[in-house]
């Protein structure tokens, strides 16, 4: 006979399948996205050269042009997501990134190149939000860890995927120059960018097939009616700011560092293109996921436990295992302490992307959460991935020039951040913990 506390259950939670299968959607579309945003960082020695630019320049393309307009589309997309179908506003996101991409490729001028990283970045502001808002009405509150660590372990395969799918196309072209059909040759690294752009084509497929029920009535709001999103901001702001403190201080730290680390090989110990994308790949193949899933594993056995604001201690967790091995990259003088440094930070760092969006799951009501989730997005993207890689770009001009000048500045500018995120983190427990305890609304 049939226990009708399961038929219950199965009524209310998408089956099994299908919340895993929409979870491994999304996972491919997030290794995917930071493929296309890593891709980027392994070639910089040779972007640099074809356009003629030094180190800010290269942040400002790197960081600036993706993340202002990965922000300023983030509120608009979201409503999309509150609103109506959330796995075609995914897929039309990975269709418009993928696109873009490519024809990063072909790009001969800054200028076009820089306006191919702004739809690249308008087109990610889809899949945060999307993913965060399908997976919570996938999945049951106490088993949300893994597969947010899942979802958030696609950053870092999707980062090693950079480096490692550069490293073998490269070394497949070697030294020759390629002649494509109607665009005739192309320089290695323009067809590193397309052959990656062409990828995340039947990913978008894929994303549109996603079918996850609503658990709470869409919001009805229209696109510009921002009185839900100031409402809740009033109500819940101490613990929604600190939050996105903690986070955004976090990211700060990763992209400051992870900029620049293909330069930082090649400059202070003479690397090349397919050596850096396959160790720097390797590394964060290992370590990323491993941190990824620790990450998850720690925070579901703090709620098994008890503990309503483990999230935030698990955050603390990460900022101080970031901050020693940041605090002494810029000390070593070998690839071996350089990559050992590196590989401690990537463990730690990688904690907590998962985190991130699930805290936001547990404070936020449903039919805001994409709203939220984007705006915290932007948050991040304007402070972080904007200012991260360029704030290491111009610390590293108040050293000596040399090619430890940019591993003195991550020395300086990460440990800082790591320092604001333990703050933001344990400032936020207490409003966190009165959220999560306080009747439903």
């Amino acid at each position: 006979m049939t226990n009708p506390t399961s038929r219950t259950i199965a009524a209310v939670w998408p089956s099994r399948a299908a919340a895993w299968s929409a979870c491994a959607i999304l996972f491919l579309a997030y290794v995917l996205s930071f493929v296309d945003r890593g891709i980027l960082g392994i070639l910089a020695a040779r972007v640099e050269a074809d356009f003629h630019i030094g180190d800010v320049q290269f942040s400002l393309l790197q960081g600036f042009s993706f993340a202002v307009f990965y922000a300023a589309f983030g509120l608009p997309v979201a409503w999309l997501i509150d609103t109506g179908r959330r796995g075609l506003v995914v897929a039309g996101g990975i269709l418009a990134w993928s696109l873009a991409t490519a024809l990063c490729g072909l790009c001969h001028s800054f200028a076009q190149i820089f306006v191919c990283r702004i739809v690249v970045g308008a087109g990610e502001a889809t899949l945060l939000p999307g993913a965060t808002s399908i997976l919570k009405d996938s999945f049951p509150p106490q088993r949300r860890g893994i597969p947010l660590g899942v979802f958030a372990a696609g950053l870092f395969i999707g980062s090693a995927g950079a480096g490692l799918g550069t490293a073998a196309i490269l070394r497949s072209i070697g030294s020759a120059t390629p002649v494509l059909p109607l665009l005739g040759p192309l320089q290695p690294w323009r067809v590193v960018m397309l052959s990656v752009g062409l990828v995340g084509l039947p990913v978008a497929l894929l994303a549109a097939t996603i079918r996850i029920p609503r658990r709470e009535a869409a919001a009805s709001a229209t696109l510009f009616d921002l009185r839900p999103l100031l409402s809740l901001y009033r109500a819940r702001g101490r613990a929604l700011w600190l939050h996105h403190l903690g986070f955004t201080a976090a990211c700060f730290a990763s992209y400051a560092i992870a900029a620049w680390m293909p330069l930082v090989f090649v400059r202070q110990f003479g690397w090349g293109l397919p050596k850096i994308g396959l160790v720097l790949g390797l590394l964060t193949l290992i370590t990323g996921p491993l941190g990824s899933l620790a990450g998850g594993l720690l925070a579901d056995l703090l709620a098994r436990r008890g503990a309503r604001d483990g999230k935030m201690l698990v955050g603390i967790v990460s900022a101080l295992g970031m901050m020693v091995p940041a605090l002494l990259f810029g000390l070593a003088r070998t690839e071996t302490l350089s990559l050992t440094l590196l590989a401690i930070y990537s463990f730690f760092a990688s904690f907590i992307w998962g985190l991130a969006p699930g805290s936001l799951q547990e404070i936020v009501p449903g039919p805001v959460l994409g709203r939220v989730t984007a705006f915290y997005t932007a948050v991040v993207n304007l402070v972080a991935m904007s200012l991260g890689p360029l704030a290491t770009a111009l610390t590293a001009r108040l050293f000596a020039p040399g090619p430890q000048a940019l591993g003195h500045a991550i020395s300086v500018v990460v440990p800082l951040a790591c320092a604001a995120a333990a703050g933001g983190f344990a400032a936020c427990r207490a409003p966190y913990r009165a959220i999560r305890d306080a009747p439903p609304d």
